[in-house]
C-alpha cells in the first residue's frame, strides 16, 4: 500500500483536503446562525450533524456508481462550488430576513439548502476524484496496481478529507467567522473549491524499462530488465524467462519484489533456526536462496537450476556472490533431487514452473512428492509456490495439486495471498510436513492461513500419478 507516496499528494491529497476544508466552513457557517436559540440549540445542533452526516453518506453512495476515471470530474468539481454559492446566497437572504424569527419548516429549509445540498455534494465529488486518481496512476505508470494500491488511493482521500475537516474548523471558527459574515465566506468559499478546475493535476512522469541484458540458451530466451520509476522509488531488477516474468527484487536493497517470495522468506525464518540445510528446487534470480544465506551465514544452501545461464545471470545482475556459500546444482529438478543423499535437508523450497505458470507434472505428482519427502530430515518441511484460481473455472488444477500433496503428507496448509474470494490468478504457498514437523505459523508474511475445512470440494479433482491409468477398451468404452 502506498497511501503516502509523494506524487499521490501532489494530485489526490490537496483536492480532498479542499473538499474537507470547505465542508468544514459549510458546517460552522450553517450553524452560526441556526444555533441561535439557546433553549433550542442542543436540538439544533443535532439536526446539523445529522444533515451532515446522512447527506455526506449519500452523496459518496450516489456518487460511487457513475465514478469514472478517465477525466477529471470537472461537471462534479461545479456541481460542488455552486452549491455552496447557492448556500451563502440563502444564508444572505436568511440574514436579512432574521431568520432567528422563523419556525420549523424555515429551519429545515436552512439546513438543506446550506448544510445538505452542499455536503451532499462533496460526497458526490469524492467517489470520481477517487477513481480519477487510480486511473492517472495507471496510465502514468503504476499498470500493475493492485488491491494494495486501491486502499492506498482511498485511505489517501479519506485522511486528507479529515485533515481538511480539522484546517477548515480551525479557521472558521478562529479567524472568519468572527470577521466575515456567512453568507459571503460561504460564496467564497464556493469560488475557492473550484479552483482545481484551473490547475488540473500534471501527470506523473512515464517509468522506463530497460534491457540490461538478452540471451538465447538452450532452455530459455533470458532477459534482465530494470525499471527505473519517475517518482524516486528504487529501481528493480526483473530477469524474464521466455518473455514471461520470472523474478524481481530492487536494485538497492536486494528485497523481493514478488509478494510469494517475500511471504516464502518470512515464513523459513519463522519455522528455522541458525544453521539449518535448505534445498530450493528453481533458481530464477536466486533471490530467496541468497537472502537466506544473507540472514544465516550459518546456513547450507542448495539450488538445483536447469538453466546455467540463469546462475550467471543472478551473479551478474541479481547480487548473488560467491562469498554465500551457496551451491548451485544444474539439470532437471526431480532427476538432481534423486541423486541427493537421502534424509539430508531441514527444508525445500519448490518452485518450478514450465512456461505456463504451472509445476510441471513430474515435479507435482505423487511419486515425485515422495521423493521429495525422502529428502527431508525428520521434522523438515516442504514449501511449494503454486499458481492459480481459488474457486470456480481454472480452480481443478490448484486443488489437484493440493490433494496430491496431501496424498503423501499427512499434514498439509494453504496459504493464500490474495483470499479464497479473489476471482483471477494468483500465488498461493503449499506447506507440508510429516507427523512430526513443528507447527505451521498462522501466517506466511502478507499470506493468510486457508483453514482446510474450508477448501472447496470440486469434481474432477485428482491426484497426479507418474503413470496413466490402464484405459478400458474401445468396446466397453462404446457400450457405457
Amino acid at each position: 500500500m502506498d497511501a503516502l507516496r509523494p506524487d499521490r499528494f501532489g494530485g489526490l491529497a490537496p483536492r480532498a483536503a479542499l473538499v474537507g476544508a470547505a465542508v468544514a466552513v459549510t458546517l460552522f457557517a450553517a450553524g452560526s446562525l441556526i444555533l441561535y436559540e439557546a433553549g433550542g440549540a442542543l436540538g439544533a445542533a443535532g439536526g446539523l450533524v445529522a444533515t451532515f452526516a446522512v447527506a455526506l453518506a449519500a452523496g459518496v453512495w450516489a456518487g460511487a456508481p457513475g465514478a469514472r476515471g478517465d477525466a477529471p470530474p470537472s461537471g462534479r468539481w461545479i456541481f460542488a462550488g455552486v452549491s455552496l454559492a447557492l448556500g451563502g446566497l440563502f444564508a444572505i437572504v436568511w440574514t436579512v430576513a432574521g431568520g432567528e424569527r422563523f419556525g420549523g419548516p424555515a429551519r429545515a429549509a436552512a439546513l438543506l439548502l446550506m448544510v445538505g445540498i452542499p455536503v451532499y455534494a462533496a460526497g458526490f465529488l469524492l467517489p470520481a476524484l477517487v477513481a480519477w486518481e487510480r486511473t492517472v496512476s495507471a496510465r502514468d505508470g503504476d499498470e500493475e496496481e493492485d488491491d494494495g494500491d486501491t486502499l492506498g488511493t482511498v485511505g489517501t482521500a479519506g485522511v486528507s478529507l479529515l485533515v481538511g475537516l480539522a484546517v477548515g474548523a480551525a479557521l472558521a471558527g478562529l479567524v472568519l467567522l468572527p470577521s466575515v459574515q456567512p453568507g459571503p465566506l460561504l460564496m467564497v468559499v464556493g469560488a475557492i473549491l473550484t479552483s482545481p478546475l484551473l490547475f488540473p493535476a500534471q501527470p506523473r512522469a512515464r517509468s522506463e524499462e530497460r534491457v540490461l541484458y538478452e540471451a538465447e540458451t538452450p532452455f530459455n530466451v533470458l532477459r534482465v530488465t530494470e525499471t527505473v520509476f519517475a517518482e524516486g522509488r528504487q529501481p528493480e531488477l526483473r530477469l524474464y524467462q521466455n518473455d514471461e516474468i520470472e523474478s524481481g527484487e530492487l536494485a538497492r536493497s536486494g528485497a523481493p519484489s514478488f509478494a510469494y517470495i517475500a511471504a516464502a522468506e518470512r515464513w523459513l525464518a519463522e519455522t528455522g533456526r541458525p544453521g539449518m540445510s535448505y534445498l530450493c528446487l528453481g533458481g530464477g534470480a536466486y533471490t530467496l536462496p541468497r537472502r537466506v544465506a544473507e540472514k544465516d551465514p550459518a546456513a547450507r544452501v542448495t539450488v538445483v537450476e536447469r538453466d546455467p545461464e540463469v546462475t550467471r545471470v543472478a551473479y551478474r545482475f541479481f547480487g548473488l556472490r560467491p562469498e554465500h556459500g551457496i551451491v548451485s546444482l544444474h539439470g532437471d529438478a526431480r532427476a538432481v533431487a534423486a541423486g541427493l543423499p537421502r534424509a539430508s535437508w531441514d527444508r525445500v523450497f519448490l518452485d518450478v514452473y514450465d512456461g505456463t505458470e504451472m509445476t510441471p507434472l513430474h515435479l507435482a505428482s505423487a511419486e515425485a512428492m515422495r521423493e521429495l519427502g525422502g529428502l527431508l530430515r525428520p521434522g523438515g518441511l516442504l514449501l511449494m509456490n503454486a499458481i492459480g484460481v481459488a474457486a470456480g473455472p481454472g480452480s481443478v488444477r490448484l486443488w489437484s495439486t493440493v490433494r496430491t500433496v496431501a496424498e503423501v503428507f499427512p499434514r498439509v496448509a494453504v496459504y493464500s495471498h490474495l483470499g479464497p474470494d479473489y476471482p483471477d490468478r494468483q500465488n498461493f504457498l503449499l506447506a507440508a510436513c510429516d507427523g512430526d514437523g513443528p507447527a505451521f505459523p498462522a501466517r506466511a508474511g502478507m499470506f493468510d492461513t486457508w483453514p482446510s475445512g474450508d477448501w472447496p470440494r470440486l469434481p474432477g479433482v485428482a491426484v497426479f500419478r507418474d503413470s496413466a491409468e490402464r484405459a478400458a477398451p474401445a468396446d466397453a468404452i462404446a457400450r457405457r
